[in-house]
């Protein structure tokens, strides 16, 4: 099982949840995710109205924390993490860029990112 966590945002704050990821998701750059201890946090739209699932789709920037729990097939495990751009539990993130450096000026000064 690999696990992770994601920050959700909401009306209260955000707070983290804790998710296996599940497998490979529709979109490049995307996994199919599943939330941890019986949690229902994400909500989706059927025609009946909003419901809230366990499962969903998230973006791999967005995971933290990933890792393979100990007690799973850990060789599926990792061809999973291959096959999703995940080798070695390594996120390969942009810089953040600095609080001081206004979005325009990124454009016409490349000073802001280095």
């Amino acid at each position: 099982m690999i696990k992770a966590e994601i920050t959700i945002g909401s009306c209260t704050g955000e707070t983290s949840i804790a998710v296996e990821i599940l497998e490979k998701g529709p979109r490049p750059g995307t996994v199919w995710v599943c939330a941890l201890d019986g949690l229902k946090p994400f909500t989706k739209f059927s025609h009946g109205g909003p419901y809230q699932d366990d499962t969903t789709i998230v973006l791999i920037p967005s995971l933290r924390d990933v890792h393979i729990d100990t007690e799973s097939n850990e060789t599926r495990d990792q061809v999973l993490l291959s096959k999703i751009g995940l080798c070695d539990s390594d996120l390969k993130l942009p810089p953040p860029i600095p609080l001081d450096c206004f979005l325009e000026g990124m454009y016409e000064d490349r000073t802001c990112i280095e």
